[in-house]
């Protein structure tokens, strides 16, 4: 029920701006992608740099507030042995990718213009809503497994999620014909399944070793000295991830926009 009402807000929201606005710009980001969550130790990770890339229109209400709409293309990715040996953390041996397409609307606001020519220099701050899908899969032997089909914490979580975007970029505005400029924009969601790690390892997760379950498999992946027949399974309630902290993820890239003529 909370889901269906957030989605109906959203689509208040955006639907006005996109049935009657008229565009100004037309636009592309090309630059990195990056997460920030359970398999991760530090806030940027740069071992995990994937490339994104999206498409915008932007309408410039007046010289310093504008609206914008983007959808863009992202790889996210963490894994544990990127992760020290004093934190831990590479024990777990997980690891994950997701491909996540972002839909947002957004306002900028730009604080001050410098006149450099015939040309604008513009820094600006941005922020808005996004909604996004993700699909988070691991490999494991050579294979890549749908983490989300096989419910390896015992969880049913949507991946159809909601975000706040916000950050800063800088533009230069190039003869009233178009811009050119860098964008650093962070996304403050409300899952913790963007790994697909969040609590605890699954109740029934001895059951399921059992019987060779591939659930099992994919949920304990920890490299502690065991044979194949009898594995090690951690006690119900052990700690698979940290619940109290969401993820976030981030798109970092140049922008290049062209102004449209009507």
């Amino acid at each position: 029920m909370k889901k269906g009402f957030l989605q109906i807000v959203f689509c208040l929201f955006v639907l006005p701006f996109v049935c009657k606005a008229q565009f100004d710009e037309v636009g592309t980001i090309f630059g990195c992608s990056n997460y920030s969550g359970d398999l991760t130790e530090r806030d940027i990770e740069p071992l995990e740099c994937n490339l994104a890339n999206g498409i915008f229109v932007r309408r410039n209400l007046s010289s310093q507030l504008s609206l914008k709409l983007q959808f863009s293309r992202m790889v996210l990715s963490g894994n544990d042995a990127n992760n020290t040996a004093e934190g831990g953390l590479w024990k777990r041996n997980l690891n994950f990718r997701s491909d996540l397409y972002e839909f947002a609307a957004q306002a900028e606001w730009v604080p001050i213009s410098l006149q450099t020519g015939d040309n604008q220099f513009q820094p600006y701050l941005f922020t808005g809503l996004a909604a996004f899908y993700f699909n988070p899969q691991t490999e494991m032997n050579g294979k890549y497994y749908n983490l989300h089909h096989y419910q390896t914490e015992g969880v049913e979580y949507s991946q159809f999620q909601f975000a706040i975007p916000f950050g800063a970029g800088v533009r230069l505005n190039l003869r009233n014909r178009g811009s050119l400029g860098f964008e650093f924009g962070l996304r403050k969601t409300f899952t913790d399944y963007l790994d697909d790690v969040s609590n605890t390892y699954r109740s029934d997760l001895r059951q399921l070793g059992e019987v060779h379950n591939l659930a099992a498999q994919l949920s304990y992946r920890g490299i502690e000295e065991h044979s194949s027949d009898t594995p090690n399974y951690p006690k119900a309630g052990t700690k698979r991830g940290n619940p109290d902290k969401k993820d976030w993820y981030g798109l970092f890239g140049m922008t290049l926009a062209i102004k449209i003529h009507r």
